[in-house]
């Protein structure tokens, strides 16, 4: 090789090399995209109004270097019961879970859901958070746990008859939040089965159930149980369904310090609790609109005597869950006085 082409070569490598290394920067900029797995339609309150605008706010708070996408109605995978699974596994890097679908994992946090710790979705979401740190943490350690907040407390939605005091659910099937709170059912002397929202529509219009245990939500769109069921029994302490936004452990590792910074700015307790407030308006509207006997809707608010039998009924459920948890090593009773401001 003569002399020229050696100079030619070596001119040719380091060219080559500079030009690989100036372009290096651009590749590593590239911004990242985070995927956000619900399964609900986009029609959905936390859909079209919370995830939306929280995922538009990421990119904002980020200046792009990280940005976030909606995946709403399972295009990550279907069925709400694997949505933990899903963040675990990365198949989303953010997913919308439901506690109660996995109950077994988050024992603790359940204890929140329980009646007489709240009235309202706001309520026991604050008291959620101000316990967090202290007992509910370690439960989450598997994941980068962007949010936790209540939905408002349920009522009783059935299909052929209004319930006006507890005898009237001897023997009936009622769909039941999640399985802790079957022995609620069971005390109030009907049939308790845990099945997600999204499995219920049809199971009410086949006669699979004579009601089910849900948000007062539920009657309208996107769920719309009234289109087969229309008596509504409010009044007593109701069970709340509890729910996270969940980020994967290694997504959340991975990203810049600034974007972590940017993004627990977005989110934590006060975007669990005005999540939680937003989701609740349209429970007020649909309270007001089962009061008015709209869509042939009849809601009874159950008399004082009938509530304190209900109550004292779903308080030896809760005693029975909270002894079961102390069995296991968990202080279930020191969370539900915290929670509640007093023992069980």
């Amino acid at each position: 090789m003569t002399g020229i082409s050696t100079k030619l070569l070596a001119t040719a490598a380091i060219t080559g090399a500079v030009f690989s290394f100036t372009a290096l920067p651009n590749t590593q900029a590239k911004a990242k995209e985070l995927k956000i797995a619900t399964f609900m339609s986009p029609k959905h309150y936390l859909n079209r109004v919370a995830f939306k605008k929280l995922a538009e706010d990421i990119g904002k708070a980020t200046g792009g270097s990280t940005t976030a996408k909606l995946y709403a109605s399972g295009q990550l995978g279907k069925g709400p019961v694997q949505q933990y699974k899903r963040v675990l596994n990365n198949v989303a890097e953010i997913s919308f879970v439901i506690q109660g679908y996995t109950s077994t994992i988050f024992p603790r946090t359940l204890i929140a859901s329980k009646p007489g710790v709240g009235k309202t979705a706001k309520e026991i979401t604050e008291k959620t958070w101000s316990i967090y740190n202290e007992y509910l943490s370690p439960e989450y350690s598997k994941v980068k746990m962007l949010g936790i907040w209540s939905n408002t407390p349920s009522v009783l939605i059935m299909k052929k008859k209004l319930v006006t005091k507890i005898e009237d659910l001897s023997g009936l099937k009622i769909r039941a939040l999640d399985a802790t709170n079957i022995p609620m059912m069971k005390a109030w002397g009907a049939s308790g089965v845990a099945m997600p929202i999204s499995k219920v529509y049809d199971a009410l219009d086949k006669g699979v159930l004579d009601g089910t245990y849900s948000a007062i939500n539920c009657l309208f769109a996107p769920w719309r149980f009234s289109e087969s069921s229309k008596f509504v029994t409010d009044g007593m302490n109701a069970q709340s369904a509890m729910f996270m936004l969940a980020m994967n452990k290694n997504t959340w590792d991975g990203l810049p310090k600034g974007d972590q910074r940017a993004i627990s700015g977005l989110t934590g307790t006060n975007w669990s609790i005005k999540t939680a407030v937003g989701w609740a308006q349209p429970d007020v509207k649909a309270l007001a609109r089962a009061k008015k006997g709209d869509v042939g809707l009849k809601y009874h608010r159950v008399s004082p005597a009938e509530k304190a039998r209900f109550d004292a009924a779903s308080a030896k459920a809760v005693n029975a869950y909270l002894d079961a948890l102390e069995k296991k090593g968990i202080p279930a009773r020191a969370i539900y006085a915290k929670l509640t401001g007093k023992s069980s």
